[in-house]
């Protein structure tokens, strides 16, 4: 495992270099470190604060220095630390926007860069629907995956987010709508429904993935065009009966509760972008969709078991564009390989949360990390 170098400062005046990774202890480095602060070319006697001015570049004495700024933390990891090296660090004087939030709306969105520079990139899938038992709302859908990343982008880039929407509660006598962004639809057990009209058993709509893209077009419309993706949450399954559906993203969205539908993966799923509409009706269910992802969760209808929710729709990092990249998904597989790292976690939030899985709609966040001079 890498060890990783934070500078940051904890007293105003007070320059304290740490080394920390997400999984060892931090550990106090003396600040002889750092040569020099510069702000606009001008040397500086410490930091200058987040909200005042925009990260630059660091210049160290050794060429191979790997690293990145924290915009969360307000200071710099570096790969492959050596005591011995010696860096200058420089920020730009900038009164711009630096967050930028997109909020679910149904439709597709844009985000043009105002500068050049590094910007990272958030995603939140969004939940799947909720189910209908003996005329009980069960809240069940799995739900949405977490996924950032750095990307470059020169001034005036376009890229296009659309932002996945929760699964349709289930209706009674009604197939369900999935979310936007791809989640599957849910049917309604019409056999129960005609012998006792008080207890129909319904499932509900699988969740939407949220994508980056520098391609306009829902998720389901890229499989050609995966170059041009540069990020996906995926969407949770739906539930159904009592069984809970899937959660989405990471590498493989998970399955759901029980005999349900299995989590889409890298490489399958129900389809590509698209979770699996529930057909067809299992042994006294309505059955649930699958979560919208880079490939979709599946079903499991007509299996004459009792339980039908959906699978979650699985996530994607695996752009080489993208770099400093995870995923986190509720309680779900891991994986530690670059291209699909992915961390399990039972964070699980209404509001957008980093490192969170998501309840309800899914969410997008854009934030200026630095600047290219």
């Amino acid at each position: 495992m890498k060890k990783r170098i934070f500078i940051g400062i904890f007293l105003v005046f007070s320059l304290v270099i740490i080394s920390c990774n997400l999984h060892e202890k931090n550990l106090k480095i003396d600040d002889n470190n750092i040569l020099g602060i510069y702000l606009d070319n001008e040397l500086q006697t410490s930091i200058p604060k987040k909200g005042e001015a925009v990260f630059s570049k660091a210049v160290c004495d050794n060429d191979e220095v790997n690293y990145y700024w924290d915009i969360d933390n307000w200071g710099l990891y570096i790969n492959n630390f050596s005591n011995k090296m010696k860096c200058n660090l420089y920020f730009v004087n900038y009164s711009g926007q630096t967050t930028f939030d997109f909020d679910y709306t149904g439709g597709e969105q844009t985000f043009v860069a105002p500068v050049s520079g590094t910007y990272k990139l958030e995603t939140w899938g969004a939940q799947g629907g909720s189910s209908i038992m003996n005329g009980n709302l069960l809240e069940l859908g799995g739900s949405g995956g977490f996924a950032s990343g750095f990307a470059i982008l020169s001034k005036n880039d376009v890229v296009y987010l659309n932002v996945g929407g929760t699964g349709s509660t289930a209706v009674k006598g009604q197939d369900t709508a999935g979310g936007y962004n791809g989640g599957g639809s849910g049917t309604w057990d019409n056999s129960i429904f005609e012998i006792n009209d008080n207890q129909p058993e319904t499932g509900g709509g699988g969740g939407g993935a949220t994508h980056i893209a520098t391609k306009s077009g829902l998720l389901n419309s890229l499989e050609n065009y995966k170059n041009d993706i540069y990020i996906v949450s995926g969407g949770g399954g739906a539930g159904n009966f009592s069984q809970h559906g899937g959660s989405g993203g990471g590498f493989i969205g998970t399955q759901g509760e029980n005999f349900s539908g299995t989590g889409g993966t890298q490489i399958s799923g129900c389809d590509f972008g698209k979770g699996c509409d529930g057909t067809g009706i299992g042994n006294s269910n309505g059955v649930s969709g699958g979560g919208g992802g880079f490939y979709g969760g599946n079903i499991n209808s007509a299996d004459g078991k009792d339980s039908n929710a959906g699978g979650g729709g699985s996530g994607y990092i695996g752009n080489s564009l993208l770099t400093n990249k995870v995923m986190y998904c509720y309680n779900c597989e891991e994986s530690n390989e670059e291209s699909t790292k992915t961390i399990s976690t039972t964070c699980n939030e209404e509001t957008p949360t980093s490192y969170c899985a998501k309840k309800g709609n899914g969410y997008a966040r854009i934030t200026l990390v630095s600047i290219d001079e």
